[in-house]
This record gives C-alpha cells, structure tokens and sequence, in this order.
C-alpha cells in the first residue's frame, strides 16, 4: 500500500468497529521486513518479505477519581478477532488505573504535523533489489583490504505504514522506512605483534546510502586495528571527550527518566528555572529531525511533533507529557507518546506496546569549542572516547559507566596511542553544586553528527573518573 493511501488503514478498519465503545484509540502497523545475514563476507541467509499486520485498542473508563486504563495488542483483524481484543483492554481496565478524572483526546485538528522526511523510495518500492545492492556495495568496501575482514552482519529493513484513529475523530497514518546494520570488522597482523581486533557497531537509519559505505569502512578498518594494539587507559579524574556516539548510549535514557510526566507524577523530576549544567548546556527534544529513527509527522497518539527546549544554557525549560500525563497535570501533550522501541529488529512489534512518555531525538545545542581538533587541543591532556561496551545509565540518578571499547589518549593537545579495557563513568545530571557532566562542560564542539538518537558535537568534560592502569 502506498503510504499515501490510507483509505484502508488497519487502526481505520479496527476503529470502525468499536463505535459506541467510546472513549477508545487504536494504534496499527502494517509491516514487510527484509533480511540479509553475512558469515565472514558470504551471504549465509536472505530472508523476506515478511509480512505483519496488528493493532492494539487502549480504552478509557471514568471513575470516581480516577480513570481506568487498558490495551490490548492484536493482529486478528476479523470481527471476532476485534472483539475479543476490546473485551481484553476492558477488563485490563478493570484493574489498571491512572490518578486523573481529566481525558481529552487529540483530534482530527491534530492529524498532520507537515511532511517530515522518514522514507526511503528506493527502499520502499524496491525492498530486496535495494538490501541486496547495499550488502554488494559493503562487500565490495573489503576488497584490498587484506588484512581486514567482515567478522559477521546483518542488515534488516522494515517497512511500515503507521495508522492511529481515536473516538475523538482522529484519522491520521504515515508510511516509513528503517535500515538497520548490526557488523563487526576484524583486524589482524603478521606472525609478530598483538592478537586480532574486532571492533562492532549496531546503526540505525531510515534510509540507504550504499554510497557511503566505502569512507565507513576504512573508518571501521582503522577503528578495528586500533582496538587491537590497545593498551589499558590511565586510572583517576581525566579530562575526557565524548562523541556522540558515545552521548547516544547516555543521553536518552536519562532525559527520558527525569524529563516526563512520567517522572513528575513520582516527583523526580526537575522543576522549570532549576540549574542543572553549565551555561554551554542548551538540550532540545526534536522529532522532526529529517531520517532520525524517532522523527515522525506524529507521535503515536496522532500529536505533531516539533522541537522542545529541555535544557536552556544549563536551566531547566519544559518537561515532555504524552496524553495521559498531560491530562493527569492539566496541560498539552508534547508530541511525545511512543510505544515500543524506535529502532533494530523489534520496530514492527511496536504495536504490542501501549504509549508511553518518551524523548524522540536529543539534541545537543553545538557550541563554540570548534572542530575536533580543536576540542583535541583543549584538553591538552586526557582521553577521547570512541566506543563505550555499555554505559548502562541510570534513568533516576543519571548515574552511567561502562568498559571502554575503544579509546584515544589525548598527550600535549594531539590524539595519540589508542587505548582499550578499563572503565569511564560519572553521573549525567545533577543539581546545582554537585558534579556531572553537564556542570563539568569545558567545551561543546561546533560540528554536530547523528548517532541512533543523539544529534549532537563532541564534548569536552573536565574530568570523569577512568578505571584502567594500576
């Protein structure tokens, strides 16, 4: 189906059955996913298409001081099938409650928010013919390199129409398109010298750009050989740069704890004009960043997305609210319920998911700290991290740390050695007095990059605690 035709939508199709069943949503996918599985530089598997239909029902039943709440995720489309969904989301609505009497829905008014770019043509019309010409194009990237192979891949596309109606009115669907690219390269040497190095990324992008590929590879060549002579970082308080790479692994987990209606319901989060970073800290929430994995004309709900300022030069600005915590606080929702994760294999699950109040993409405001180089030269001395294993950050305390993959230490103002192993963590956000990454700022970069769900420059932080040489 054409992502403009939506005539046949399965939340439209789903919600023409619930009449009288009011107040209700329905939030539907009607998905084709392709397959390519590498082992070494052979193709072992192509799978696709791979074709899904579903939906999930939320309802809403009134209380005395409170309103019920259930969802019920199917991918029966039949009349039956229907109804034992809504039976389903009823008696979960028995049960689950949320602390607000107030329910206002988005409307038809709210359908559209403007052409947001999250479409491949070429991928979307051509599926197959295009997985199979960007896995040609990353093959053909290793040859000369002899002393560098493709360890294992995949590459997976997902091919989505999205629709969402409510009893309010709401018709409202757009189609998208999601490449994701599991890899790793490995590195090896002559008889002397140390073991092989493997170096690993997982990428996400709403588009395919083979073109691309050869300049990425000799970046994750020369990444690969680096984790291979690396040694072990040094051990204290170092002045560290973090790419936004590295920014993606941290940043949307702990906006996402502290700045929604979610946290504020449990008074965790942080109240408008408070300080909480470095004047050089300036933090939006934009979903309507062309080709970012969480851009979208609309949310979930059928809210238009648009930027939000989270942090203004270190002082907290707004919080994100979906529907349901904007009823419970009294205000608008942000554009910003989601259900179900944005990127990697399980995007066409999303339906099983209810919304709930999220970020889309966080961006980092570029500062005046210049190139990388220069950021380089501002340090002097430290460390500049390109890969953390997993930063596991704490969506409450903000608190991250994790193995360093990959890393360079940064000797009189000029990157040199690269480093490996050993440990780099701190806390993300804290209020005024304490010390985080933000109230440590020394330099934001001027050049942002894209990275999963950060858009963002390098940045320079005074000092993090590093684990490495004894």
């Amino acid at each position: 189906m054409s992502p403009s035709r939506l005539g046949d939508a399965v939340a439209f199709r789903v919600g023409e059955q619930l009449a009288g069943k009011e107040p209700w949503e329905v939030f539907g996918e009607r998905i084709r996913h392709y397959e390519i599985h590498l082992s070494g530089d052979k193709v072992e598997m192509t799978r696709g298409p791979i074709t899904l239909e579903g939906y999930g029902i939320r309802v809403f039943r009134g209380r005395e001081r409170e309103t019920g709440v259930g969802y019920q995720a199917s991918n029966d489309l039949s009349a039956e099938g229907v109804a034992t969904a809504l039976a389903d989301a009823e008696r979960a609505a028995a049960h689950a409650v949320f602390p607000t009497t107030r329910l206002e829905l988005p409307t038809g008014r709210g359908a559209t928010g403007g052409i947001v770019e999250v479409l491949d043509r070429g991928l979307w019309e051509y599926p197959m013919d295009t997985l199979e010409s960007y896995v040609a194009a990353l093959r053909a990237a290793f040859e000369g390199r002899k002393e560098f192979a493709i360890s294992f891949g995949s590459v997976r596309a997902t091919l989505s129409n999205t629709s969402i109606c409510n009893s309010s009115g709401l018709r409202t669907g757009y189609g998208h398109t999601t490449l994701d690219l599991e890899f790793a390269v490995k590195a090896f040497g002559g008889p002397e010298g140390p073991p092989p190095g493997e170096y690993w990324l997982n990428d996400s992008n709403r588009r395919s750009l083979p073109a691309e590929l050869s300049v990425r590879v000799g970046r994750w060549c020369r990444y690969a050989e680096d984790v291979r002579r690396g040694r072990p970082p040094p051990t204290g308080e170092v002045a560290v740069v973090l790419p936004p790479q590295v920014l993606a692994g941290i940043l949307p987990v702990v906006f996402g704890g502290r700045f929604t209606g979610s946290a504020q319901q449990r008074k965790m989060a942080p109240e408008p004009g408070m300080k909480l970073g470095s004047e050089l800290a300036t933090v939006f929430d934009d979903g309507r960043i062309p080709w970012a994995p969480m851009s979208s004309p609309v949310d979930d709900e059928g809210v238009p997305q648009r930027r939000r300022t989270l942090l203004d030069r270190g002082v907290v600005s707004e919080i994100l609210y979906d529907t349901l915590y904007a009823n419970a606080f009294d205000t608008r929702p942000t554009g910003n319920g989601f259900r179900g994760l944005s990127s990697g294999f399980r995007t066409w699950y999303r339906f099983l998911h209810p919304p709930a109040v999220s970020p889309s993409s966080i961006v980092v405001a570029p500062g005046d700290g210049g190139t990388d180089v220069e950021l380089v030269e501002a340090a002097h001395e430290g460390i500049w991290i390109q890969q953390i294993g997993w930063s596991a950050p704490d969506p409450l305390t903000g608190a991250f740390g994790g193995e360093i993959r990959l890393g360079y230490r940064i000797r009189d103002g000029k990157l040199a050695e690269s480093v490996r192993g050993g440990t780099v963590g701190g806390i993300a956000l804290a209020s005024e007095g304490s010390s985080s990454l933000f109230s440590r700022l020394e330099a934001v970069g001027s050049h942002p990059a894209f990275s999963e769900l950060v858009y963002s420059p390098p940045i320079l932080v005074r000092s993090l605690t590093v684990g490495g040489e004894q």
